[in-house]
């Protein structure tokens, strides 16, 4: 049964985490005794040095979790209906939602659509995204029994979508791109959604990236993610133009790049020439 309510995207992302957390609460625990025992035996140099790594560990677990309710839970940043208005779709676009999980997300942006079209594309690859995170999270973006026309629902790969050529207005990748840990998966994956765009079409990625927040709500973890200027330099070289940026709360950052027309992309390489 899925988790409802308010907090259903932070019980989801608690779920997809378990033996983390479990670890971390086991942690204190066994801090905490070990503290008493030390304090019974009057080592009590040991009392302040316990106290503070239980302080730093509940820490990181209240933090990591007010990240969490404002990423996933309803009410919070959404940062797929922020890449949806930022993509300047109308009601009667057709667009392509890249992912690997969420079908939730797909089916929320779909709503917003009346003669619209969503092609909802499923590239999930054990071998290229081995998270074990992904994988008790992952649920298969099959068609909502509905059978609502709006929707449009394909499995592909990273080397070939399912679409036609210059074909969509917009695609969005939510968190998406970083679950590919090699850089070339990226690029590969981005120059895909580059074939299938029409010209001027707009490509929306939302990523955690190095911020201040996610230092404070991440800690350490936070050196797994990219910068902002990683991000743009990807999308540079799989050929866009980096049109608008936006961060949420300084825990995820929203990037729009453009297929440039052709008169833009000649000018594009005209650059890229002169830089090399």
């Amino acid at each position: 049964m899925k988790p409802k309510g308010h907090y259903r995207g932070t019980l989801q992302y608690l779920s997809a985490r378990g033996p983390l957390y479990l670890a971390l609460y086991g942690g204190v625990i066994a801090l905490l005794i070990g503290m008493g025992l030390a304090a019974q035996r009057g080592w009590l140099a040991f009392v302040p040095l316990t106290l503070a790594l239980v302080i730093v560990i509940l820490y990181f677990l209240s933090a990591s979790l007010w990240a969490a309710h404002h990423l996933f839970d309803p009410g919070g940043l959404q940062p797929h209906h922020v890449l949806f208005d930022m993509a300047q779709l109308r009601e009667t676009d057709s667009f392509a939602f890249v992912a690997l999980h969420g079908r939730s997300q797909a089916i929320e942006l779909g709503r917003r659509l009346t003669t619209g079209q969503i092609a909802v594309l499923d590239v999930y690859n054990p071998q290229l995204t081995p998270s074990r995170v992904l994988a008790r999270t992952r649920t298969p973006l099959s068609p909502p029994p509905s059978g609502d026309p709006r929707f449009v629902w394909r499995n592909g790969s990273i080397s070939l979508l399912p679409l036609p050529n210059e074909s969509v207005t917009a695609v969005i990748l939510c968190q998406t791109l970083s679950q590919f840990a090699q850089a070339g998966d990226r690029e590969i994956l981005l120059k895909e959604v580059r074939r299938i765009l029409l010209p001027g079409g707009r490509v929306l990625l939302a990523e955690r990236v190095r911020t201040q927040n996610n230092w404070l709500a991440l800690g350490p973890a936070a050196f797994n993610l990219e910068t902002e200027q990683a991000w743009r330099d990807l999308l540079r070289r799989a050929g866009f133009m980096v049109r608008r940026e936006q961060s949420l709360g300084g825990l995820i950052h929203c990037l729009r790049g453009d297929k440039p027309i052709p008169i833009e992309a000649q000018q594009m390489r005209f650059e890229l020439t002169i830089d090399e």
